[in-house]
């Protein structure tokens, strides 16, 4: 247990300190800056779930029915964020490498990656129920714990467990079938499945839960809830004792299904040489080829044609999701601003950045745009959303290059992506609750976009200059 308690520790101790000290977060006054920006929207968060809890609910009896309904879709929330999770280490290929410097079996491996991605995964499901529970506690008092306990603690543990058997057994069976190279592309598109499968699965189950605890239906048993019955015919102490059972079963069965190889070995070893003789050509080659690309692009492409099957009417937001790697550009294309002489200013490097991604955009859009189309969409809906897409591209590289990650660890863009998201989202609120016109909203995007485009030319051209030593930090 001891070794496995290090290895937590030395990934927690990785995550503050090595990332945490990377891009503009080495001054001490933006983390700090940002750190209690976080915890003052987090204590928003939670007030804002107080008052909004207290103008619905008045009477501590009414809570019991809200619970139950919350704790059915908890294994929702919990796969939610272990699958983010799980992507991002998969991403993490280096970090993985760093632990096997260590003195471990592959067991101890296994418990420590485990306990520190539990602690990762309850961080982000407090941070989602955070306002359920003080607005719960506001109103029913600590007498409401155990019906907080049974509802939401016990079942989202026993979710998390649930979801890293199933993860491991994904891993073992592509290794029987000998796809395990596949598994960066294969193993996101199974959780995402999942994902919906199970949100189609617990959005039936609430109607049922709810008419149940008030009385207006007959029983319904739903498993995500067994914890609670139990406690409610034979009190917490029962309740517990088979949490604690279960608890001691998954976790052998975690050991049990675990591969013995840690890491499976991914390569991906086409190479598009097609785009080899231009220098553009290898920016797009070495953007495209990635299997995140390929991912996003393929369940963006799918999703817009289940909607259009399901004849759903939304303009293209799946564009949206292509976007997201740009905060993985500027740091992916290093080797190639670092191969040869340097024969380009700042502002055609920043072109050769930001030129791949928004020629991939250009390829993906007009299709999805298209079965956007077909479902009803008007064309001033698709235009908004592309160019939406193009201004996302732009500040989301600024927010790679301003919060890079560390030896191909992706957990420390999350910050760049949040704070990106952070101003683009306070920008768009304050235009549409001021009833702004749409003229000025994309005036104001468009302005912020340029100075994102102009903030990173400077941010490139400095941390390269750093690194010639040119300039003193």
């Amino acid at each position: 247990m001891t070794p496995a308690l290090q290895l937590a520790g030395f990934l927690s101790v990785f995550l503050v300190r090595r990332i945490a000290r990377r891009g503009v977060l080495r001054l001490p006054s933006v983390r700090w800056t940002i750190a209690l920006a976080g915890l003052a929207a987090f204590v928003g968060f939670c007030a804002f779930g107080v008052v909004i809890l207290r103008q619905l609910i008045s009477e501590p009896e009414q809570l019991s029915p809200l619970l139950r309904v919350v704790g059915v879709s908890t294994p929702l929330w919990v796969l939610t964020v272990f699958t983010v999770v799980r992507v991002l280490f998969m991403k993490a290929s280096d970090l993985v490498e760093l632990t096997f410097s260590f003195p471990l079996t592959n067991r101890a491996r296994t418990l420590g990656f485990m306990l520190f991605e539990s602690l990762v995964v309850g961080l982000g499901v407090i941070l989602m129920l955070g306002a359920l529970v003080t607005g719960t506690i506001s109103i029913g008092g600590f007498g409401i714990l155990d019906q907080v306990i049974t509802c939401l603690v016990m079942p989202s543990t026993v979710a998390y467990l649930v979801a890293s058997v199933y993860y491991l057994g994904l891993e073992r069976l592509l290794l029987r079938l000998r796809l395990a190279r596949l598994r960066a592309f294969i193993v996101p598109v199974v959780l995402a499945a999942t994902l919906v499968a199970l949100y189609l699965g617990v959005s039936t189950q609430s109607e049922s839960v709810l008419f149940a605890a008030v009385g207006q239906g007959g029983d319904y048993f739903a498993v995500q809830l067994l914890f609670a019955d139990i406690a409610a015919s034979h009190g917490i102490m029962a309740a517990t004792g088979i949490w604690l059972a279960m608890l001691a079963l998954l976790v052998c069965a975690v050991f049990a299904i675990a591969p013995r190889q840690f890491d499976p070995t991914r390569r991906f070893a086409i190479v598009p040489r097609l785009f080899g003789p231009t220098e553009f050509g290898a920016y797009f080659a070495a953007h495209i080829r990635g299997i995140e690309t390929v991912t996003v692009c393929g369940i963006s492409l799918a999703g817009s044609y289940a909607l259009f099957l399901a004849d759903i009417r939304l303009p293209p937001i799946l564009l949206l999701a292509v976007t997201v790697q740009s905060v993985y550009a500027y740091v992916s294309t290093e080797p190639l601003r670092a191969c040869g002489p340097r024969r380009h200013g700042p502002g055609m490097r920043y072109v050769l950045v930001i030129g791949p991604q928004l020629a991939t955009l250009a390829i993906i859009a007009p299709p999805i745009s298209i079965l956007s189309a077909l479902t009803g969409a008007r064309l001033d809906e698709i235009l908004s959303v592309v160019g939406f897409a193009v201004s996302n591209v732009i500040v989301l590289t600024l927010a790679g290059i301003a919060f890079p990650p560390e030896k191909g660890n992706p957990f420390s863009v999350i910050a760049g992506a949040a704070v990106a998201g952070l101003v683009t989202g306070t920008i768009m609120l304050g235009t549409n609750l001021l009833g702004l016109p749409p003229p000025f909203t994309v005036g104001v995007m468009l302005a912020l976009t340029l100075i994102a485009a102009a903030l990173s030319i400077a941010g490139m051209d400095r941390i390269e200059r750093t690194s010639r030593h040119e300039v003193v930090v």
